[in-house]
């Protein structure tokens, strides 16, 4: 199950569903399944991209259809491996939420109070760089007045 981009697993998929670390940057689902289906039905393979750098981030994750299945290609690939990297394979381990990642940032207090002084700095700087417009000197205004200069 994928659910917004992030790997999410039922109580059920946990033992199911391995963690597989040491991915080399061209391996794509396809061969992470090729390597993992002798030991049994796969539901779903997935390898989170690194989108800046367009290539996989190092890790994947394999879903397989019952427990005994991931346990005997946990036991026979941890360690081994693929395109020359070798490879951890773990149990996957639901992901932690992490604390504020489903609050936007202007929710906190911290935020908006750091912000306000931002603002009121930004407003200071703005009011003394008005106060150092130099002024015209009083004979240079009068002779604009009566037109002697412009």
């Amino acid at each position: 199950v994928v659910s917004r981009g992030c790997w999410t697993m039922s109580g059920g998929a946990r033992k199911r569903t391995l963690y597989v670390g040491g991915l080399e940057e061209q391996v794509d689902e396809e061969l992470l399944h090729a390597a993992f289906i002798p030991f049994g039905n796969i539901n779903e393979v997935q390898i989170p991209k690194d989108f800046k750098e367009n290539t996989n981030r190092g890790f994947g994750f394999i879903e397989y259809t019952n427990d005994e299945d991931a346990a005997e290609a946990m036991d026979n690939m941890d360690g081994a491996e693929l395109l020359g990297r070798v490879l951890r394979v773990n149990v996957a381990k639901p992901m932690k939420a992490k604390l504020g990642a489903s609050k936007p940032v202007w929710s906190t207090e911290e935020w908006l109070q750091n912000s306000l002084k931002e603002d009121q700095a930004l407003a200071d700087a703005q009011e003394d760089a008005d106060d150092l417009t130099p002024m015209e000197d009083p004979a240079v205004l009068a002779a604009k007045q009566k037109g002697l200069m412009v």
